[in-house]
């Protein structure tokens, strides 16, 4: 028999079991993913009698085991983005046995974060900070109301007792309220108490002096709700589990495949990161970790990234199938990937680096699929003998590459190509691109031409081209059609999207009072209208000291400014009246020079009327494909 199911125990054995060491997580483990919410969930279930379901625990005696596969400790401070990852437990033939956790992690996870540890997640409305800011994500420990329980009805868990994480902030705030309307118990506290047996002893050596210490002992659900407190989490014996025996890691795998199908899903990408991690001659998790903290902190960049998109580039490189297949990850794949890895792992962060230079941000780049062709091609395409990924960002050299690559990322990201079915696309864009190795410049022409008249179709048509300038300020792809209309901008400097005709003037106030719109209705609905203000005709990319000249200045003050090295010519808006009465014209004659200079940098599916393009198609043409 390979296992057998053990005796339950109860949480506070399960805490001390951890804090020993003797239950650890193995590799083939993914990340902790609860949510807070689904953390104070587990804890309300536990209070109120309900079944958490059973745990599987892998019992490691093999010595070859404790020496070739990795096993990480619980997570203790959990911080979203920047403290995800386990620590690393070197075992070995002279480590003790113990046990692995095969199916419970995020169930006992949550248990230890709530009972020892603290959860923190990005306050509502601020950007992600770059390096961990605890102003930004505060550290929360796990609290239980014990003056009242949650009103059923506004809960949409249906709740009853009141768990909530809270920071130290948000505490002392609750100590201080002339309310008095709750009493938050930390749950740190309660591993804290003496160890008691019996109901009576709980009630007359934990309960009472705790609720008269804290004036508490009239309120009947705060005795009782401390008592269950106790009682589940440190007398109740809820942990049950079935114990693995087998030291066949072949078995173990088959077994938490098919244990670990329920519950928040499992991604495959997760076990597969973990195979990977059994086979690498060293930490490949943290190579990962390092790598994905570098190009998110590095000025330069900022993207941030995920282990599976990391996985795929790998595969994509060393000419491997892309789909997430278990065969993929093994002994031979990956160790062909570690050989590469130095390569590999500069080649990505030369990539996101000449992403950033494109003037795409980590807002507004809204598919990092679209990053891992051009990833393959700098990889792939030699330069005077050395892979262009190290020559891509001198901006001294490589001018033409970057033009092409640039123009086809654009086109992608605005086309949505990448939007669904990656493996297929990444694969045959790998084909083409193998086959036009030795062409001069990354082969647009060949791309377009192998996805012409499919769903990644990379050509535009008239209806697609009038969408994209309805796109708004603020949109993802706002930035990429910009930079795409308006390419010559420097590629070392950072650009902020601005109006051209500012903001505060279409204030609806302010337009109220605006005399040459009281008697027109239709021309007032035309200025409040956010699809003409708002949209990409009255957009323009600003350098930072431009930007800070504009604020709120009309169009004609501020382009008559002798220190703004700004033209009408430069904004496609030559011989037009840039007073703001005149808006409308202006409008109507800047969206036609952007769309004809749209159809100068894109490829269109269809020839246009001759009365719509400005020069002649041949010419068009010529531009596009050199």
């Amino acid at each position: 028999m390979a296992g057998e199911y053990e005796k339950a125990i109860t949480i506070k054995d399960a805490i001390d079991a951890i804090n020993q060491r003797d239950y650890l997580l193995p590799a083939i483990q993914r990340k902790f993913v609860w949510s807070s919410h689904q953390i104070c969930v587990l804890f309300d279930s536990i209070m109120r009698g309900y079944p958490i379901n059973t745990f599987m625990m892998w019992e490691i005696k093999d010595d070859s085991i404790k020496n070739d596969y990795k096993f990480y400790e619980f997570l203790k401070s959990y911080c979203q983005r920047f403290s995800e990852e386990n620590p690393h437990v070197p075992t070995n033939a002279s480590y003790k046995d113990f046990r692995a956790v095969i199916d419970g992690q995020q169930r006992l996870t949550s248990l230890y974060i709530g009972l020892c540890g603290t959860y923190a997640y990005k306050k509502p409305r601020v950007w992600w900070p770059s390096t961990r800011d605890d102003k930004v994500l505060p550290p929360r420990k796990l609290y239980l109301d014990l003056k009242a329980p949650l009103e059923s009805e506004d809960d949409e868990s249906l709740m009853y007792y009141n768990f909530k994480f809270l920071t130290d902030q948000q505490y002392q705030q609750s100590l201080a309220s002339a309310d008095h309307k709750h009493h938050w118990f930390c749950m740190h506290d309660l591993l804290k108490f003496s160890h008691v047996d019996g109901a009576h002893h709980v009630w007359s050596q934990v309960v009472k002096p705790y609720v008269t210490q804290h004036g508490l002992e009239d309120n009947e659900y705060s005795l009782d709700t401390l008592g269950q407190l106790y009682d589940a989490f440190r007398s109740q014996r809820v942990i049950h589990y079935f114990k693995e025996n087998s030291q066949e890691i072949d078995h173990v795998l088959d077994v938490f495949i098919r244990t670990n199908s329920g519950g928040t899903k499992l991604d495959f990408s997760d076990l597969l990161m973990s195979i990977a991690v059994a086979h690498w001659d060293g930490d490949f998790r943290k190579e990962l970790d390092d790598l994905t903290q570098h190009i998110h902190q590095n000025t330069e960049m900022g993207f941030y990234i995920e282990r599976d998109w990391l996985l795929k580039t790998c595969l994509m490189l060393t000419e491997a199938d892309v789909r997430f297949k278990v065969r993929n990850f093994k002994g031979e794949q990956v160790a062909r990937i570690q050989q590469e890895w130095p390569d590999i792992k500069e080649c990505i962060t030369e990539t996101f680096r000449l992403v950033r230079r494109f003037g795409i941000t980590p807002q507004s780049l809204t598919s990092r699929n679209a990053v891992i062709p051009i990833c393959y091609y700098l990889y792939k395409k030699c330069s005077a003998g050395e892979p262009l990924f190290r020559k891509i960002n001198n901006l001294a050299k490589c001018h033409e590459q970057r033009a092409v690559i640039s123009q086809w990322f654009y086109m992608a990201l605005l086309k949505g190509v990448f939007g669904g079915q990656a493996d297929s696309i990444l694969s045959s864009m790998r084909d083409v691109l193998v086959k036009h190795l030795t062409d001069d410049t990354f082969p647009l022409p060949a791309i377009i031409k192998r996805y012409k008249a499919t769903n990644k179709d990379l050509r535009f048509d008239e209806e697609t081209l009038d969408k994209l300038l309805e796109t708004q300020h603020g949109e993802g792809r706002c930035r990429a059609l910009l930079h795409l209309l308006f390419p010559e901008m420097n590629v070392s400097e950072v650009f902020h999207i601005d109006h051209l005709h500012p903001r505060a003037a279409f204030d609806k106030k302010l337009l109220n009072k605006a005399s040459f719109l009281q008697d027109d209705e239709h021309l007032m609905a035309f200025y409040r209208n956010p699809v003409h203000w708002n949209a990409i005709p009255n957009l323009h990319l600003l350098n930072h000291s431009q930007n800070l000249a504009k604020k709120d200045r009309p169009l004609k003050e501020w382009l008559s400014d002798q220190n703004v090295h700004l033209t009408p010519s430069d904004l496609l808006i030559e011989n037009v009246d840039l007073e703001f009465i005149s808006f409308k014209a202006f409008y109507l004659a800047r969206r036609e020079a952007l769309k004809q200079r749209l159809i100068s940098r894109v490829y269109m599916s269809a020839p246009l009327a001759a009365e719509s393009v400005a020069d002649s198609e041949d010419e068009e043409l010529e531009e596009v494909v050199s």
